[in-house]
């Protein structure tokens, strides 16, 4: 499995995932974008709707960008099957725990992005268990893309 296949199935992946918040975003500026982390305020400056839309949708995909390559060195070193729902949905929930405990509490956001909102943590939730049945289905939709 290439690295550029792991990559190309998450940013796809994720990609569908914000698809009903971009449509959303072409009417007008949503207040509060489900499956985004809203973050208003960046070193001081306070961001006004549609800065803090593209502002998650960036971090939604560069967190998906880091799943799939993260999940390409897992399975080159042999720690996960490549593309198994089963593996893919337990990666998820590891990747989940990564983001919650370290990542986000690292930039300030709290546990889980706690401090963001009291709905983050199951937002995160499902975002990383979709973008794992995601890139199976693609896998299983598109067999050349299985190693």
């Amino acid at each position: 499995m290439p690295l550029v296949d792991a990559l190309f199935l998450s940013l796809a992946a994720s990609f569908v995932i914000a698809l009903p918040a971009i449509v959303a975003e072409l009417g007008r500026p949503p207040k509060d974008v489900p499956l985004f982390v809203d973050i208003k305020n960046v070193w001081g400056y306070k961001l006004n709707p549609r800065e803090v839309f593209w502002l998650g949708f960036l971090i939604h995909l560069l967190m998906a960008a880091l799943f799939g390559a993260l999940y390409f060195l897992l399975t080159q070193f042999g720690y996960v099957r490549p593309y198994r729902l089963g593996g893919l949905l337990t990666y998820a929930t590891g990747f989940y725990l990564l983001v919650g405990l370290v990542i986000f509490p690292v930039f300030r956001l709290g546990l889980f992005g706690r401090k963001e909102g009291p709905w983050v943590w199951f937002e995160l939730l499902v975002v990383h268990h979709l973008l794992g049945f995601l890139m199976w289905a693609g896998v299983t939709a598109f067999p050349a893309l299985m190693p």
